[in-house]
């Protein structure tokens, strides 16, 4: 034999200055004709003529690279699979044009595989430099018509495997879920049969002692054993289940740290404060400051500059004032006078005007020069301007803050000493992965059935739904309680599906990814492996996944046009209701005749002077439309002077004693009001008394 191998070195040398060799590759060299003389194998099989074709001669079949099969029978129907749809299998005839080769398995180091038509003999694509694809289609076709032992595992939770209301290894047609759809298209693409079975029980206790208690680890126990061919289900692939048997990844579920959305329990001064400046958020310290301290003032100021003193104006140099004089006798005489308008108060109602058009979102006083229509424009543009920047940011903010948590990663919510709930899979890979301490980790409840270790293991305990409700912002239990958990996208969303736990979302990136797969017998896995990544790649399993993806019922709090909750809302309310404060304060702390706008002073003769003003001014500083009457007389603004009007006998009072604001009385001496006088025909009804 050691000749032949010698010579057989020698021919493997290249002879070509390109590709590979006649004669294959040095460490994988094809072999010679005379070798299988030598070793009496030139027996062709039965079948030789019938796949092969009796044109071939069995002697040089398979002797040097060379496309063997391009002449051959098993080639010749390769043009009747062109108008099937889909291609089956067996009409992949891609191999009849590439080389091959048989070679010695003991002297091969490149990829080689048994034939299945000679017996004790092995071929070889790769040392002829070309793909296998001949394995992969009589893989394929291997699995057709047989009928496989299949285990139907159902998960407690998520959405993306196998499920069924009498639970594992039923056998029935209620199975559902993405794992059983994606199976269950293998089964028609690949032309095989399932009969649904359980694993034999005897087998639980074995199952125990190595894996775990559950059902999914029996399973995958079972088909180590070869008691089933494969189970269906969304099986975390780990370690150990690789280890003993041949798992496929179906897909793949993301792990999140999850957390509570930020003012979604219990509430402090520190949130209260922080959701009270939200509303300050859309401008910098340094713009409000410019807003409120430059841009109002100024422009303010420049409009009274523009109005001052000008006819009409809302900035008046002089007001008209009611006088009356009562001499030691007791006689009365008034005259309406105007008095000057102290500067400041203008300079007051100029800053007031500027502020309350940023807050009203528009400037509504009065303008009458030219120059403060012009500025009027300035003001106009500023506050739009403003507004429209501001609540453009101010929308962004609170839609953002919707979904916003105290942390922003693992490794934060660890250095704060938070602790964590996650299943037992899950903790061990946050212990292994970040360092997390197992102390600050929930442990398996004892109680129910638990081991006590970190993470929830235990079969009654429910443990992927007890990873969400023992969350807590704030415990005193850290043996029974979290403030975070470590846990899968798939759970969160089953249960954001039922419009629960809507108050706790995924946080930053994904820890890690959790592998999902099924277990399969490795007497069976070639083939089936290889029908399950065709059609994966076909993306069967992607269709399934998006169409069983569950939709969230939860309060969207993010986004366009989400809603507000009353937390958000802090600032609003602590402006508003600050400012309606203030305004009873100021009320409550000025007297009556003040805001009567009354003076009362002693003249020289003995006697007494009042001064009373014959308008008060709106928010705007604009006179009321209404008429002025004073003891009977009107007043009249153009001619500046009290013209005697018709009044009834209930209204015409001695101004000494009090006067009329609306039919109501106001005396002096006792600063109360009295009950409203009744209607009549007087020009008064509509009237208003002066004040």
């Amino acid at each position: 034999m050691n000749i032949y191998i010698a010579a057989i070195l020698i021919a493997g040398i290249p002879s070509l200055a390109h590709g590979q060799s006649s004669t294959g590759n040095v460490e994988c060299p094809c072999l010679p004709a005379d070798y299988f003389e030598y070793h009496d194998n030139w027996d062709a099989p039965v079948d030789y003529e019938t796949k092969i074709g009796a044109s071939k001669d069995p002697k040089q079949y398979g002797i040097g690279c060379s496309e063997h099969d391009v002449d051959a029978q098993i080639c010749s129907d390769a043009n009747d699979c062109t108008l099937i749809v889909p291609l089956p299998p067996e009409c992949d005839k891609s191999f009849c044009k590439r080389s091959w080769c048989y070679v010695d398995p003991d002297n091969c180091s490149r990829l080689h595989n048994p034939s299945s038509l000679f017996k004790d003999r092995h071929y070889s694509y790769a040392t002829c430099g070309e793909l296998d694809q001949f394995t992969y289609t009589e893989r394929l076709k291997s699995l057709k018509d047989r009928t496989f032992q299949v285990g139907y595992a159902s998960n407690s939770g998520g959405w993306k495997g196998a499920y069924n209301p009498a639970g594992s290894f039923a056998a029935n047609k209620q199975w559902t879920g993405p794992a059983a759809d994606f199976v269950r298209g293998a089964a028609l693409e690949g032309g095989f049969y399932i009969n649904m079975t359980s694993p034999p029980d005897w087998l639980r206790n074995n199952s125990k002692e190595f894996f775990g208690n559950s059902n999914f680890d029996l399973c995958v126990y079972a088909a180590s054993l070869g008691y089933l061919d494969f189970c269906v289900g969304s099986f975390s692939i780990n370690e150990k289940r690789s280890s003993v048997t041949t798992m496929f990844e179906m897909t793949s579920d993301p792990v999140y740290l999850i957390t509570h959305v930020e003012g979604s329990g219990e509430t402090d001064w520190e949130s209260f404060s922080t959701a009270a400046i939200t509303i300050f958020q859309p401008f910098t310290p340094e713009a409000w400051t410019m807003i409120f301290l430059f841009c109002l003032p100024i422009l303010g100021l420049l409009m009274l500059f523009h109005e001052y003193g000008a006819p009409g104006s809302a900035y008046p140099r002089n007001e008209s004032i009611l006088v009356e004089n009562e001499d030691s006798q007791g006689r009365i005489s008034t005259e309406v006078i105007q008095r000057p308008i102290p500067l400041y108060k203008n300079i007051c109602n100029s800053l007031y005007m500027g502020t309350l058009s940023f807050f009203g979102g528009s400037y509504d006083q009065s303008v009458v020069s030219v120059g403060g229509k012009i500025n009027l424009l300035a003001i106009a543009s500023f506050i739009m301007l403003i507004l429209a920047v501001y609540t453009a940011n101010l929308a962004a903010i609170l839609t953002q803050d919707a979904n916003k948590t105290s942390i922003d990663s693992i490794e934060m919510a660890a250095k704060q000493g938070m602790n964590f709930c996650a299943e037992r899979k899950i903790a061990q890979i946050a212990m292994e992965s970040y360092g997390i301490d197992p102390r600050k980790i929930v442990s398996d409840p004892i109680e129910l059935g638990g081991d006590g270790q970190p993470g929830f293991n235990c079969p009654k305990c429910k443990a992927r739904e007890r990873v969400f409700t023992n969350m807590r912002q704030s415990h005193s239990d850290p043996s029974l309680y979290c403030n975070a958990a470590i846990a899968s996208e798939e759970d969160l969303d089953t249960f954001h599906r039922y419009e629960k736990h809507c108050n706790k979302v995924k946080v930053g990136n994904p820890i890690t990814y959790r592998s999902l797969g099924i277990p399969i017998y490795d007497k069976h896995s070639d083939a089936l492996v290889s029908l399950l990544h065709k059609i994966k790649a076909e993306g069967v399993m992607t269709s399934t996944l998006k169409a069983s993806r569950p939709e969230s019922q939860c309060p969207e709090t993010g986004g366009e046009g989400s809603a507000l909750n009353v937390q958000q809302l802090t600032g609003v309310w602590v402006i508003t209701f600050s400012f309606a404060l203030f305004a009873l304060l100021v009320r409550f702390a000025s007297r009556p005749e003040r805001n009567l706008r009354c003076n009362q002073v002693e003249n020289a003769s003995g006697g007494r002077e009042r001064v009373l003003m014959l308008y008060r001014y709106d928010q705007w500083g604009n006179a009321p439309p209404n008429t002025v009457v004073v003891d009977g007389y009107r007043y009249d603004a153009d001619s500046d002077e009290l013209q005697e009007v018709a009044v009834s006998d209930n209204e015409r009072r001695p101004f000494a004693h009090g006067f009329n604001i609306k039919g109501s009385h106001y005396d002096f001496d006792r600063i109360e009001e009295e009950e409203a006088a009744k209607e009549d025909n007087s020009i008064v009804d509509e009237g208003i008394a002066v004040n």
